[in-house]
């Protein structure tokens, strides 16, 4: 037993670095993929502003358009009007439509104020997130730089480790294969850690105090021995 649990040792020192670099590829593309996220947004949102922009400029531009129209139709009611051809309901008639068609004008000359001023302040909004996006589209492109080397320097890391690993695991002596595959899924559910070393009676993966029982089997060094508490295959503190 003592010699499995030498020959986990080797291999824990390698899988250690091997699950951090593994870690660290999934963390930078993940990051990368946030800011991205980030960026899409800025943009999306100018894009609305602009939108909307647009959307406004084209109702002022109808508006505009109807206010010809009514003031046309306010000259020609009053030139009838004036004619001097109509009677007294007739000129009150025509006064009344005068009135109305005026307050539509009023209301329709208020409303394109109104949209002018939004315009105004959707493209304020809209110069300042190209403001923002433009020195948000910098730190993005030194940080995507920045992702990349440190992804190629990481494979690299990676690649090197498990070349160490392959001629470790090859010379790492009698290692049965349910405890090969105990190691391997204590790696993958204790980050990396299957191993923790025994101070007195004291775990040191996870700082619980085994039984005195399971201290005296691992020192016997009969069988294999885990942890009650964090279940990592104990060995022996140096």
């Amino acid at each position: 037993m003592q010699e499995t649990l030498q020959a986990l040792r080797s291999l824990q020192e390698i899988d250690r670095h091997i699950f951090k670099v593994e870690g660290e590829l999934k963390r930078l593309p993940a990051e990368l993929a946030a800011r991205q996220t980030e960026m899409d947004a800025m943009n999306a949102q100018i894009e609305r502003h602009e939108q909307a922009a647009t959307d406004l400029r084209s109702s002022i531009k109808e508006i505009e358009h109807a206010v010809t129209g009514q003031r046309d139709r306010k000259r020609k009611l009053e030139q009838e009007s004036a004619s001097g051809k109509v009677d007294a309901a007739m000129l009150a008639s025509y006064t009344h439509e005068i009135r109305s068609v005026e307050r539509t004008v009023d209301q329709a000359e208020s409303d394109a104020l109104k949209m002018m001023g939004q315009v105004e302040a959707l493209e304020k909004e809209s110069t300042e997130l190209e403001d923002r996006k433009k020195a948000a589209q910098a730190t993005f492109d030194e940080f995507t730089n920045n992702v990349e080397k440190e992804i190629k320097d990481a494979e690299e890391r990676l690649a090197k480790l498990q070349s160490d690993r392959a001629s470790v695991a090859s010379g790492a002596g009698p290692i049965d294969t349910p405890t090969l595959d105990l190691y391997k899924g204590l790696l993958a559910t204790r980050e990396g850690e299957a191993l923790a070393e025994l101070s007195g009676r004291i775990c040191q993966g996870c700082f619980v105090e085994i039984p005195r029982n399971l201290a005296v089997r691992l020192a016997r060094g009969v069988d294999l021995v885990q942890c009650t508490q964090c279940q990592r295959i104990l060995v022996p503190g140096h």
